[in-house]
Parts: structure tokens; C-alpha cells; sequence
């Protein structure tokens, strides 16, 4: 019984119960993080001539206010 209660198990545990609340703290901003992947997307095809037109510049305002919708929608569930 007194290998089970040890430093290096506790450190384990310890361990394990911090992956798991990160796991779950992420899985909660996975809206944001795709919304974020869909801007940077947007600003690379966007500058792949060099220039921003004004089309282009709607598009990532639009995914830039789609971003911030989905950090609205995490805290109060407006939309």
C-alpha cells in the first residue's frame, strides 16, 4: 500500500488533472480557434498579389466581426 503513495504518483496526478482541465478549457475556445484559422486564410489568399482591394478588405473585416461573434457567443450565447 505504501507504493501507491508516493511523490512521483502525486507529481502524476497532478499531471494528469491539469491535462484534463486543459482539455476541457480548450475544447471550449475551438470556435474562436477555427474563426481565427478562417481569418488568416482569408488575409493569405488576400495578399497573394500584394495589394488589398476593397472586396478583400470586406471579406476579412467580415471574418475579423465573425471572430469577435464567437467570443460573444462563448461568454453570453447571443447569437
Amino acid at each position: 500500500m505504501g507504493d501507491w503513495f508516493s511523490w512521483s504518483n502525486l507529481f502524476y496526478l497532478i499531471g494528469i488533472i491539469l491535462a484534463g482541465g486543459l482539455t476541457m478549457v480548450a475544447s471550449k475556445y475551438t470556435t474562436i480557434v477555427k474563426e481565427m484559422k478562417e481569418v488568416a486564410k482569408v488575409l493569405e489568399e488576400a495578399y497573394e498579389d500584394g495589394h488589398l482591394s476593397k472586396k478583400e478588405k470586406e471579406a476579412v473585416m467580415k471574418e475579423c466581426l465573425d471572430v469577435v461573434k464567437s467570443i460573444i457567443n462563448l461568454k453570453w450565447k447571443i447569437f
